[in-house]
């Protein structure tokens, strides 16, 4: 079991809507909130529940806003100047898992991002 919890962001419609809204690109095809939920990215941090979660969210609310912006679009003028944490509440969900098993035989190898 590792020492850390798994933190998962569900998008909501809010954030499908900006996604389709600011695409540089704009003829390619809308996401929708059903396309979304297929592949999530998972935050291994350290809380013990929910209230400590509370707590690291409003520390670390917009380093996880931003790294969900730019997993979408990397130019920083596109995102939201709004990234608090009532922003980030009102386009994602938060799901904490306390119980991470490693049942990997490979060593874990961390890469910077």
């Amino acid at each position: 079991m590792l020492n850390r919890a798994a933190l998962i962001l569900r998008y909501k419609q809010p954030f499908v809507d900006w996604i389709n809204a600011v695409d540089p690109v704009g003829d390619s095809p809308d996401v929708t909130l059903a396309d979304l939920d297929d592949e999530r990215t998972v935050y291994l941090i350290e809380v013990e529940g929910t209230e400590e979660l509370a707590q690291w969210l409003s520390r670390h609310h917009e380093d996880i806003f931003e790294a969900e912006l730019y997993g979408w679009y990397t130019d920083p003028s596109l995102w939201p100047r709004d990234r608090s944490l009532k922003k980030l509440t009102e386009w994602c969900s938060c799901e904490l898992h306390t119980v991470v098993l490693d049942w990997g035989q490979s060593p874990i190898k961390a890469e910077d991002f």
